[in-house]
């Protein structure tokens, strides 16, 4: 467009015919979506996540630290199967979706720009998540 703006007002048209055209390509950078979906079986006295590894890959993080965290705040013991995790005792899947999301917000989620390419780093004693869009660190609780 060889067009001159001489006015507010063609800047401003000029602005929206282009932020009409960019859609949702206009996201920030690690704006990024992660949907997690249990797949859950209730056997007897025990809850099996059959999905488990595959929620700890979309997490980004190792699936003995996420089981570790299930366990604590379930109050209820269990081991990690092959892809599976095995809880002892019932838990309903409400229960299994709400203790997913408290785990992104705590160990996946930036909170400073709400990314999720972050990583957890051991630095002495502590342990920090760092994120990789904004270059935050935030120290985190050991599970």
């Amino acid at each position: 467009m060889g067009v001159e703006l001489r006015s507010k007002e063609a800047y401003l048209k000029l602005l929206d015919y282009v932020l009409s055209h960019l859609g949702k390509r206009g996201s920030k950078v690690g704006d990024r979506l992660i949907e997690l979906k249990p797949s859950i079986i209730q056997e007897s006295k025990q809850t099996i996540i059959t999905n488990f590894s595959h929620l700890a890959e979309l997490l980004s993080r190792d699936s003995e630290h996420l089981a570790r965290f299930i366990f604590k705040e379930s109050g209820k013991p269990g081991m990690i199967e092959g892809e599976r995790l095995v809880i002892s005792g019932k838990v309903s899947p409400d229960e299994v979706a709400k203790l997913l999301q408290m785990y992104f917000r705590e160990f996946v989620k930036c909170p400073v720009c709400e990314g999720v390419d972050t990583a957890i780093v051991s630095e002495k004693r502590f342990r920090f998540i760092t994120c990789e869009v904004c270059g935050a660190k935030n120290p985190v609780r050991k599970i």
